[in-house]
């Protein structure tokens, strides 16, 4: 597996909460973006939070945040009536690596990712929640290349 253990500062974002299956987040993601591109915000990157194991978790009770990162002491003065919040991802440790594909094909991926990390890394999977950060759009790129890093903390 092409995955590295790094150290990350706090990441600034702004999120918007989802309760359901993860794969209805898109509708969620395509709130924020509108909200993003009509007030400017100078948005860097786009994240997807997840804070529970579908394993565990039944798809009804999943939490999810569509994110944006932005610069540090922005500050949402408009929200246009979206539950927007500021936050803050945890920094520390994550393993970390590279997906290209459809988001479809990602759960296996981070079954092989927890794997690799508590069994070949010995690391201990931390509280905070993992992330993936979507390098390029899917409006833009057919869904093999789409380009997917994915995020879990480690202690």
């Amino acid at each position: 597996m092409n995955a590295q253990v790094i150290r990350l500062a706090p990441i600034p974002i702004v999120l918007l909460r989802h309760t359901g299956a993860y794969d209805l987040m898109m509708p969620v993601f395509e709130q924020l973006w509108a909200w993003v591109e009509a007030h400017n915000v100078p948005g860097m990157r786009t994240i997807g939070i997840y804070y529970d194991n579908p394993d565990f978790t039944p798809a009804a009770q999943l939490r999810s945040a569509a994110c944006v990162e932005v610069p540090s002491g922005f500050m949402v003065t408009e929200s246009d009536g979206l539950p927007l919040e500021e936050a803050k991802i945890a920094g520390g440790d994550y393993v970390t690596m590279r997906f290209v594909g459809p988001y479809e094909a990602l759960e296996p991926v981070w079954t092989e990712l927890t794997s690799y990390a508590e069994g070949t890394l010995r690391r201990t999977i931390s509280d905070n929640p993992a992330f993936e950060v979507y390098v390029n759009d899917p409006e833009e790129v057919a869904p093999s290349e789409l380009i997917t890093e994915l995020y879990l903390p480690v202690v």
